[in-house]
């Protein structure tokens, strides 16, 4: 499961609060998709563009009216990890499609030969969501669930990052 943001994304959610909410909601996605308390399936936020590039007047990220210092931006990435959640970082939304593309040609070969499930409906997904608590959404605390690696995917060839 991947959560695409820029650094202004971060930086508007930081700001209006729903950095945390976004997280739990994606924590509960996981639950239902891997298994349950095994959690089989990965989280990843795929993080766009430099935030020391998009400060503003004031020295914040995004609008200034957000009030996102770059160390903001750049703890609240740092730190998801540590809530279970791997981080890729691409220069530019193209960087960002032909890095989605490699991952999707590779979740679309293991969809193929059997290695994951990928038979759950949208809707059956959002009803097994809705009943789920909202503790299972909490941060992670067993170490096996904390500090993954990033999906597999050669980007040292990704073109289109400037």
């Amino acid at each position: 499961l991947i959560e695409r943001k820029s650094v202004d994304d971060v930086a508007n959610s930081l700001a209006d609060g729903r950095w945390e909410r976004q997280q739990r909601n994606m924590r509960k996605a996981q639950y239902v998709l891997g298994g349950g308390q095994d959690r089989r399936c990965q989280l990843c936020y795929l993080i766009e563009g430099d935030a020391s590039q998009r400060m503003v007047h004031g020295g914040n990220v995004g609008r200034r009216s957000w009030n996102q210092t770059l160390e903001d931006v750049e703890n609240a990435i740092e730190s998801l990890p540590s809530k279970g959640f791997s981080v890729m970082r691409t220069k530019s939304i193209m960087g960002s499609m032909v890095l989605l593309s490699k991952i999707a040609r590779d979740v679309s070969w293991k969809a193929k030969n059997g290695s994951i499930d990928a038979t759950l409906t949208y809707e059956n997904f959002l009803g097994q969501w809705r009943r789920c608590n909202d503790e299972v959404g909490d941060e992670p605390t067993l170490r096996r669930h904390q500090y993954p690696a990033a999906p597999i995917v050669d980007s040292t060839n990704i073109q289109f990052e400037h």
